[in-house]
């Protein structure tokens, strides 16, 4: 084999383990992500990326028609230009018609020349955000259609033709009439074929407590949902032959009854029907169905109200009442402005995102309500612009302005309608939504998808922890500290602190210089052990005093002025890597039970970070180690080969000179052939214990032992090596101990430790006990050489480690390795006591039972 090859193989061996652990990273990340070389081929995509990309597929902008050519998409702008493109909004189509959502950030992969390598495509899929928006809107404009006109009947009309465009292909409306029987007040359908049968089937309305689905949808008051309509389905449903056709010939394929009740009052039943094959309704479909079978109740139930009203009183008064005892039990906010824009009719939660009472709104105008402010201006031109064109604004984009300073201002979807009687407009009729918990999510899922950019930027583990708390600082926090579990796993170590405000860096970095506190019931500790996320809403004195470990740390904590905290666990695969500490120095700033979700979810992401991260180090480690392992063992190998080599090669030439060796000559070369063939066989043999620990292959022939009788013959045997190192065995033992265990096995290792005092205590005495402690059969081995540091007594058992000094170069650093695993495999263990300059003790402990 050349060198190039020889060289060649380990780095090969590396970039194939770096790819493994890209790959493993990219799997455990919740967005798709993709990489791609300068060129814009495909290099990498983690299973996400796959399952977004899967089916053929068109790209579009949001909201229109037109197809993004190749050069448009955000991916060959950043591989054009090198500029990062962050949450950009696309609709993706596959050929089965099926359309995604998608915010799309790009960025671009520099060598440290800063030569352009490629570059990295996270997809967030926003589907599920922007049906949920379409439901909004859909039942906004059915609360609209639901408020503008008393006639119920043509106002449910238009809510079944609706619902045919957001929520169904076909849409029936049943109403309980005052003789007790349901009426079919509304039908529509999307395809004009079905809409006329659905017509004609007007006349077949369910019966009051009769078996089919919807009679037992209004009886029970329970929504139904059926996936698949089967041919029971029908005949449970038709109430005579004529009725069984038309149901067939409509070829509904699922469907979903939901009642019509206020309270224990039922009014009816809304059908929603899909005819397409292979379409079926989800739970979330249903409840937005729900939702509007309630609306629709009040609806249905003010307009009796209404009727009976009329006819009872006719009078104005009534009519007003009884709208006023409607916009009551909205669940959204609504209003009426008269053609002054003075409040006419507003209802409870209208007056709550205003923020003022009810009474304070009635004959007052908009600007004496609201502060004077742009946004106020603003709502103010919608009314007039409603009034003047007689045409409704659906889904207006509206502030409210704070109630009072140093609130934030709330983000509303608005609808405005103008409100005729008789042609004549008698003024602006508003549905409002509250869209904050919606604009929070948004903006949330955006700082995640940046957040996950940066975080899975680097491998570097001071890299990966910096950019967390950097992260952090910029968007919810004024500084950020990061502390992760110390190497000995006893207490924290801090290791990142980023303030958002250049002025308060320095005070950090002072309190970087402090270590915080191990003390179990400090607040830190309690966070890493318990895995508990802490959130305290406002920070007092005590609590500060509390965190402090002494005077100077308690100064540096008081400068640095925390008001609102927040501490939460990294954790990944369920171990606690350290704990997170977000602080708000704003007294108007309060971290909530949101704050701490988004915070949590960061926490978690940045955990994984910083756990792939360590994976890496460690991974880069062991490659280290395997490439000097195999640099020892061909060392290790060639060596007693070589020895063995001249000895033949010497007799060899013995022989062909007609000079036959001496019997003391041959004796001394035998002797040396078998004692390297035998340093051949203990390596060879290390290495095949290895492969069978490392496949859990590794047998026990089990029988009972003397194990005072076996060490006693063990030293016997050694006896020439051990004098050879100068080395006296005292042998203490408690009369025989006996052991069901492996005999070679434990051999194996009892000789692997006095092969070690032999090598690293030569010319000193080696203690050798063998004695019973309760259930367990102890074997320790105690040299007076230079003994073990503590940070190494852990690292001597694991594969490849190698003690220092003279003789780490001739071991394979498997013996101990291999001979704890053999303890293990017992049911026992092997240990080490040490302490540097006296010398060491391994314990071998055995079960007896």
């Amino acid at each position: 084999m050349s060198e190039s090859n020889t060289i060649g193989a380990p780095e090969a061996a590396v970039l194939l383990a770096e790819r493994e652990h890209l790959r493993a990273v990219l799997g455990l990340m919740p967005v798709g992500v993709s990489i791609f070389d300068a060129q814009g081929r495909l290099m990498e995509a983690n299973p996400r990326a796959e399952s977004l990309w899967s089916q053929p597929f068109e790209v579009y902008w949001p909201g229109s028609d037109r197809r993004l050519e190749a050069h448009e998409w955000a991916l060959a702008r950043t591989l054009r230009d090198g500029q990062p493109v962050v949450n950009e909004e696309v609709d993706v189509i596959t050929f089965d018609g099926t359309r995604h959502s998608l915010l799309t950030s790009t960025t671009a992969l520099r060598d440290a020349q800063g030569n352009l390598l490629g570059a990295v495509a996270v997809h967030v899929d926003i589907t599920t955000r922007r049906q949920a928006e379409h439901a909004e809107a859909f039942l906004i404009e059915a609360t609209r259609l639901l408020v503008e006109s008393l006639d119920w009947e043509s106002t449910l009309q238009a809510v079944a033709r609706l619902a045919t465009r957001e929520l169904a292909e076909g849409c029936v409306i049943d109403v309980l009439g005052d003789d007790g029987e349901l009426h079919r007040l509304a039908v529509a359908a999307r395809e004009p074929e079905r809409d006329a049968l659905l017509r004609e089937a007007r006349r077949y309305p369910p019966k009051v407590g009769g078996p089919s689905p919807v009679a037992r949808v209004f009886s029970e008051g329970r929504p139904l949902l059926i996936p698949d309509i089967t041919p029971e389905h029908l005949d449970a449903h038709a109430r005579g032959p004529e009725h069984r056709r038309l149901l067939e010939a409509l070829a509904g394929r699922a469907c979903m009854a939901v009642p019509v009740a206020l309270g224990e009052r039922r009014l009816g039943v809304i059908n929603f029907i899909l005819y397409t094959p292979g379409r079926c309704y989800s739970e979330r479909e249903l409840r937005y169905a729900e939702e509007l079978a309630r609306r629709a109740a009040f609806v249905v139930e003010h307009a009796r109200l209404y009727r009976e009203a009329q006819g009872a009183l006719k009078a104005r008064d009534t009519s007003l009442a009884l709208l006023e005892a409607f916009l009551a039990a909205s669940p959204v906010g609504m209003g009426f402005f008269n053609r002054e824009l003075r409040y006419v009719h507003v209802n409870p939660v209208l007056a709550t995102l205003n923020g003022k009472p009810l009474e304070e709104h009635r004959g007052r105008h908009l600007r004496e309500v609201l502060p004077r402010t742009e946004q106020a201006a603003h709502v103010e031109r919608l009314l007039r612009q409603t009034l003047e064109s007689g045409e409704p604004l659906l889904n207006q984009e509206l502030v409210v302005p704070p109630p009072r300073p140093g609130l934030p201002a709330r983000p509303l979807h608005g609808t405005l309608f103008p409100v005729k009687v008789a042609g004549d407009t008698l003024g602006v009729g508003v549905v409002v939504l509250d869209i904050t918990e919606q604009k929070r999510v948004e903006r949330n899922l955006r700082f995640l998808a940046e957040a996950t950019t940066r975080l899975s930027s680097s491998l570097d583990l001071e890299t990966t922890l910096e950019n967390t708390a950097r992260v952090v600082a910029e968007h919810m926090a004024d500084y950020c500290l990061v502390d992760v579990r110390s190497e000995d796993g006893q207490g924290l170590v801090r290791v990142a602190a980023v303030a958002r405000e250049p002025g308060t860096q320095p005070e950090l970095e002072e309190l970087l210089r402090l270590s915080p506190t191990t003390h179990p019931q400090a607040p830190l500790s309690k966070v890493l052990e318990s895995g508990q996320a802490v959130l305290v809403p406002e920070v007092t004195g005590a609590m500060v005093d509390e965190a402090s470990i002494d005077a100077l740390h308690e100064e540096a904590l008081k400068l640095l002025r925390p008001r609102s905290v927040m501490l939460v666990p990294l954790i990944a695969r369920e171990r606690s890597l350290g704990v997170l500490s977000v602080v708000s120095q704003d007294p108007t700033r309060r971290y909530d039970e949101h704050d701490l979700a988004l915070l949590e979810d960061l926490a978690w992401r940045a955990a994984l970070a910083v756990d792939n991260a360590c994976l890496f180090q460690r991974a880069e480690q062991a490659v280290r180690a395997r490439d000097e392992f195999v640099a020892i063992a061909t060392h290790e190998l060639r060596t007693p080969l070589s020895a063995l080599n001249l000895q033949l090669m010497a007799l060899q030439r013995a022989v062909d000179s007609g000079q036959p060796p001496t019997p003391e000559r041959l004796k001394y070369a035998l002797v040396t052939a078998q004692r390297q063939t035998e340093r051949l066989e203990q390596l060879v043999n290390h290495l095949l214990d290895v492969s069978h620990i490392s496949t859990g292959r590794l047998e026990l022939e089990r029988e009972e032992v003397d194990l005072s009788a076996m060490v006693h013959w063990l030293v016997t045997r050694l006896e020439e090596k051990l004098a050879q190192a100068g080395v006296v065995v005292e042998l203490h033992t408690d009369g025989p101990l006996v052991a069901r265990v492996d005999r070679l096995r434990v051999e194996q290792v009892v000789t692997n430790l006095l092969s070690n005092a032999m090598k690293y205590a030569p010319g000193l005495p080696v203690e050798v006990c063998v004695e019973r402690e309760k259930r367990w059969a102890v074997i320790s081995v105690r040299d007076h050489g230079s003994g073990i540091s503590p940070e190494s007594q852990a690292r001597i058992f694991e594969r490849y480690a190698r003690a220092s000094g003279s003789h780490s170069r001739s071991s394979l650093g498997l013996g101990l390795y291999v001979a704890r695993q053999i303890a293990r495999a017992h049911g026992g263990e092997l240990t080490v006591e040490s302490t540097p300059g006296e010398g060491s003790r391994f314990i071998l402990r055995l079960p007896l039972d």
